[in-house]
């Protein structure tokens, strides 16, 4: 399919007409196996059970993702904020972050702490709710925030983005409109994959932005 160049709206979202659109006509394949999809523990199976609820992001989205961010992220923070099955902190982990994920699901964080021990993953798991749980002050390089697509979202921009130096990821619902800046961070990217969206914000004198 044709893809065409990511521009900034005036109105102060991403350009929905204007992303690179990857949309799959195929039916999405049931989830068996969840594989890491880069560094040191590539093709690790994660799991093959996902619980109610939760939506991981599939393999497609994250190495489209790590080739924006890079394979390499040995030395840098990352917190995956709404961590479900951990994915998205095992494949920082894996190339080489020091990862912090917070889940605040009882049930899904036991699992999550299951996985992680099973790939002897050192990962900070955190049981609570992002927004109110994590201590004040704590920054990191990279946030990762995949909340439930029924969550409201302009909270979370208003407490995650402020604790990201470098980059700010959101996943989202494909037809959610996120604005362009948020506090102090610039929209660079916004990708589409079928009914999913990601957003990469950066500091503006990060590198690799705009």
């Amino acid at each position: 399919m044709p893809r065409r160049a990511v521009q900034l709206d005036a109105q102060g979202g991403c350009a929905r007409t204007a992303v690179a659109s990857l949309t799959a006509t195929e039916p999405t394949p049931a989830v068996t196996a969840l594989r890491l999809t880069g560094g040191r523990a590539r093709g690790r199976v994660v799991t093959d059970v996902v619980p109610d609820g939760v939506r991981p992001t599939s393999a497609r989205v994250r190495e489209a993702l790590f080739s924006v961010l890079g394979q390499e992220l040995t030395g840098l923070t990352v917190l995956d904020a709404f961590a479900g099955t951990g994915l998205m902190a095992l494949e920082a982990w894996s190339r080489g972050a020091r990862v912090t994920a917070v889940e605040r699901s009882p049930a899904v964080f036991r699992r999550l702490e299951g996985h992680l021990r099973a790939l002897g993953a050192d990962v900070h798991a955190v049981r609570g709710d992002v927004l109110s749980d994590l201590p004040a002050g704590d920054g990191f390089d990279g946030v990762f925030a995949d909340p439930p697509y029924a969550d409201a979202v302009a909270p979370i921009l208003a407490s995650l983005a402020p604790r990201a130096r470098l980059w700010f990821v959101v996943e989202q619902d494909a037809r959610a409109a996120l604005p362009m800046r948020v506090h102090g961070m610039v929209c660079d990217r916004m990708r589409r994959y079928g009914d999913t969206a990601l957003w990469v914000y950066r500091r503006s004198d990060a590198e690799g932005g705009l």
